[in-house]
This record gives C-alpha cells, structure tokens and sequence, in this order.
C-alpha cells in the first residue's frame, strides 16, 4: 500500500510544480527543467511518471480544470437569479486573479495546437459551460426570459467573456477594467429582474 501512494504523491507534486510554473513563468519557459527546479526534483522523474511533457501539460490542466469545475460548482449552488450570478462570478474573479488559477489554465489552453488535444480540452471547459447553463436556468425559471434567450448559447458567451476578462486583468492589474464590467452587468440584472420581467410579461 505504501508504494502506491508513494507514486501518486510524487505525481501530484509534478503536477503541482507545472501548474505553478505555468502560472509564474509563462507556457513558453514551462520546460521540463524549469518544472523540475520548481519542484525541487530532478527531471526525470517526469518523463518515468508522464512519458513526456506534453501528456504532462495535458494531465495539469485536467487537474487545474477539475478543481475549478468543483469550486464553480459550489459557487453556482449559490444561484437563484441574475444578480447572484453576476455578484458570484465577481467574487470568483477576484479569487482567481489572486491566486493564478485561472491563468495556468488559459495558458494551457492557448497553448494547445493538435486537434485531439484541442477537443480534449474544449471537452473539459464544457464542463465549465453546463454549470453556467444550470445556473442560468435556476435564474431564469418561470420567467418569460427563459422562454426568450437560448441558455446553451447565453452560458457559452458568459464563459468566453470571463476567461476573457480574467485575461486583460492578468496583463495589468492595475488598469483591469473588471470591476466595471461587472457594475455594468450588475445593473443590466437589476434593470432586467425589476423593470424588464414585468414588461415582457405584459406583451
């Protein structure tokens, strides 16, 4: 029993060490060397482990993906209307700013250039996209706006736009327009729960 997990710690500590070098150093200056100087083990202890630093790169952002799916999951429990989405997509935000966890991932993803590999990994964002989209309908149940705008398409622009912003605000923290783009969206919620529900219904 004790070799077993043995394996399984030292895997999860090369992981560990690629996500954070992904996340410190960039995708391009993620080599095996640089991970291994992370971690604090030799080298090649990754190719005995993975084979090779692509299926690496591959198995970290699996893992990466997971534990955000689990934390969005947690958070999207939370939901019972457009304003809650919009208030806990900021807060995860800012979690995911502070500690890069979303950075590794887009960095991964960026990064991908086989088709297998591409759709292995758009694969495991729609995981991402199906929490949106039980989220939304959550929102949105008995509402004239579920009968109105198409939930899978809503919940694909929702994910794009917060990879997108956890992007810009990467480049420069300090001139991230992210705060105001969810003032905005809170407002847009806000004008659609109070003013736009009722008008809708009345047509």
């Amino acid at each position: 029993m004790t070799e077993p997990r043995a394996e399984g710690s030292t895997r999860d500590r090369i992981i560990e060490a690629t996500l954070r070098t992904v996340r410190e150093a960039g995708f391009a200056d993620t080599t095996a060397r640089a991970i291994a100087r992370t971690g604090g083990f030799n080298q090649a202890l990754i190719f005995y482990h993975f084979g090779s630093l692509d299926a690496l790169l591959h198995e970290a952002f699996a893992e990466a993906s997971t534990r955000q799916i689990e934390k969005y999951r947690a958070a999207a429990a939370e939901v019972s209307s457009l304003s809650d989405l919009v208030r806990i997509a900021r807060r995860l935000h800012q979690e995911d700013l502070e500690s890069g966890a979303v950075t590794a991932i887009t960095q991964l993803m960026a990064a991908a250039s086989e088709p297998d590999e591409r759709a292995a990994l758009l694969e495991r964002f729609d995981g991402w996209i199906r929490l949106v989209q039980d989220a939304l309908e959550r929102a949105t149940a008995g509402s004239p706006l579920s009968t109105i705008v198409p939930v899978r398409e809503a919940a694909y622009a929702i994910c794009a736009m917060f990879l997108g912003i956890e992007l810009m605000s990467r480049l420069d923290p300090g001139r991230s327009e992210a705060e105001a783009v969810f003032d905005m969206m809170e407002g847009i919620a806000r004008l659609v729960e109070e003013v736009g529900l009722p008008l809708l219904g009345s047509s």
